[in-house]
C-alpha cells in the first residue's frame, strides 16, 4: 500500500476484453471514537486526519465538547463531555445519519453575519486542485473552508462526504479558522445541512445537487445553499443576500 491507498488486483476492460493489473484503491476502515472507556461511535472512514474527524464529528452531531484527544491506531480516545450514540450504530461512508435511535433534527437558527463575494466557479476549482487523494484514487469526497472573499482556508478528504465535512469543521475548531462558508465536492443532503446548522455554518456551496430535505432544513434554519456551483446558472436556496457571484471569463 501507498499512504492511505491499498494495491489490489483488478481487471480493466480494454477493447472489450479483461486485462489484469494491480490498482491503487482508497483505503476504508472502521474508526472508533471512545470516551471514558465507552464507545461513542464507530465510523467507516478514511484513516487520516482522525483528530479533526473526532473534534468535528462531536461538534457536527451536537454530542458534546471535546477537551483533548489521544490517537491509538484507528481508535481516538476523547477527553471531554460527550454523549454516545446507540451501541449498535456503525456509520458507513454512505450514510451519515443512519442510526438505531431517533434522528435528531436541529431546531436552532444559524447566524446571519456573512456575505460571500467571490466567483463560485473559481472557488470550486481551487478546492478540486487541492484534493490529492481524489486525484490519486478517484474515490474521495472533499469539504473545504473558505473566507468571505472565496479564499481557500482548508480542505479535508474522506471516502464519506459526511466524514470530510466533520474533518474540515474539526480543523476549523482546532486551528481557530472561520467556519461559516463550506465547499463540498458532491451533493448537499439533509445530514450535511444538519451538521452545518449544529456547527455554525451559514453558507454551503457544492458542485452537486441540493436534496429536498436539505432545502427544507436550510430554509427553516436560515442557511443559504448553492448547488451546481460550477455551472453557468447555480441553484440557490435561502437568503440571496449572502451570495454575490462574481462571474469570470472562464465561466
Amino acid at each position: 500500500s501507498t499512504g492511505y491507498m491499498v494495491k489490489r488486483p483488478i481487471h480493466r476492460l480494454v477493447n472489450g476484453g479483461p486485462v489484469p493489473e494491480m490498482d491503487e484503491l482508497a483505503e476504508e476502515t472502521i474508526v472508533t471514537l471512545r470516551c471514558d472507556g465507552n464507545t461513542v461511535v464507530r465510523l467507516l472512514a478514511s484513516p487520516f486526519d482522525l483528530g479533526d474527524l473526532a473534534y468535528g464529528h462531536i461538534a457536527c452531531e451536537g454530542r458534546g465538547i471535546v477537551d483533548s484527544i489521544n490517537i491509538d491506531g484507528y481508535e481516538v480516545n476523547i477527553v471531554g463531555n460527550v454523549r454516545s450514540r446507540p451501541s449498535e450504530d456503525l456509520l458507513t461512508a454512505a450514510c451519515g445519519a443512519c442510526t438505531t435511535g431517533d434522528i435528531e433534527i436541529p431546531r436552532q437558527s444559524v447566524s446571519n453575519n456573512i456575505i460571500l463575494s467571490a466567483n463560485l466557479h473559481d472557488m470550486m476549482n481551487t478546492m478540486k486542485k487541492n484534493q490529492p487523494w481524489f486525484q490519486a484514487t478517484g474515490g474521495m469526497h472533499a469539504a473545504a473552508l473558505f473566507d468571505s472573499k472565496g479564499k481557500l482556508l482548508s480542505v479535508r478528504e474522506d471516502i464519506g462526504r459526511h466524514n470530510a465535512f466533520d474533518k474540515v469543521i474539526g480543523d476549523a475548531l482546532r486551528s481557530d479558522l472561520p467556519r461559516e462558508i463550506i465547499g463540498l465536492s458532491g451533493r448537499i443532503g439533509w445530514e450535511l445541512v444538519a451538521k452545518g446548522v449544529r456547527s455554525g455554518v451559514e453558507i454551503i456551496v457544492a458542485v452537486g445537487a441540493i436534496s429536498s430535505a436539505a432545502e427544507t432544513l436550510a430554509r427553516s434554519s436560515g442557511m443559504t445553499l448553492v448547488g451546481f456551483a460550477t455551472s453557468k446558472s447555480p441553484a440557490i436556496v435561502g437568503q440571496l443576500g449572502r451570495i454575490i457571484d462574481k462571474p469570470s471569463l472562464n465561466r
